[in-house]
């Protein structure tokens, strides 16, 4: 019985309201994907600007939203050495933005941001962001800046 109700409710229930779970991105368990890649991750910490009205959104009939838009951007700011975030780094990036199913990453212009920036084949910066965050994040607080400092320096989290 309990397994009838529960194929009921779950064929009634309409896809776009089921919720999308993400595990809270950390900047360790990104330091250490970075690592182990074998693409080569700039770490900056700076002021991404970008046109938000190119971002991906699902589309109201279908819910459906195209898996990758590329959007230019542009980040100013410093990136990480073994002395800390002290290079000065002003670059042209692109912005690769996932969407999984109806749910699209994006976030704002001019705001504060920690990026890991892949390095793609022919020398672009490349920033992957998805609905559950990517390789960015926003507003970061002191204690994650020095915690991926100490990953640098250590050479893993």
């Amino acid at each position: 019985m309990i397994r009838a109700l529960a194929i009921l409710v779950a064929s009634i229930v309409p896809f776009q309201a089921l919720a999308l779970s993400c595990v809270a991105p950390s900047v360790e368990a990104t330091f250490e994907q970075a690592q182990s890649s074998t693409d080569i991750y700039v770490v900056v910490h700076g002021v991404l600007t970008v046109d938000v009205r190119k971002m991906p959104r699902a589309d109201d009939v279908t819910q459906q939203s195209p898996p990758m838009t590329r959007i230019p951007a542009k980040i100013k700011g410093r990136s990480l050495s073994k002395a800390g975030f002290k290079a000065p780094f002003e670059k042209e990036i692109t912005l690769e933005v996932a969407c999984f199913g109806p749910w699209c990453g994006g976030m704002g212009s001019g705001e504060d941001t920690l990026a890991f920036l892949r390095i793609d084949a022919g020398g672009a910066y490349v920033l992957g962001i998805n609905p559950c965050g990517g390789d960015v994040f926003v507003m970061p607080q002191i204690d994650m800046l020095k915690q991926v400092e100490g990953c640098f320096q250590r050479g893993r989290c």
